[in-house]
């Protein structure tokens, strides 16, 4: 589960990070609009994604670790 936290974190500050770059390049006429809601999406699927394929990897892994002390 600590995995799952120090992924979780990191991923989150990241994500409002870039969210925040994302408004101050269309603040100052650096992207248009289209641009900038493809990237907040971008920032928003990208870190789910992360996510989720962390808890299927943690899942997979203690499926394993309980299949192999069964075996014992």
């Amino acid at each position: 589960m600590t995995q799952f936290y120090g992924i979780l974190f990191p991923n989150l500050i990241l994500m409002f990070l870039s969210i925040a770059l994302i408004k101050t390049l269309y603040s100052n006429n650096l992207i248009d609009k289209s641009t900038r809601n493809t990237l907040t999406l971008f920032s928003v699927l990208v870190p789910i994604g992360g996510l989720i394929t962390t808890v299927l990897k943690c899942r997979k892994m203690i499926n394993h670790l309980a299949r192999v002390k069964d075996m014992n």
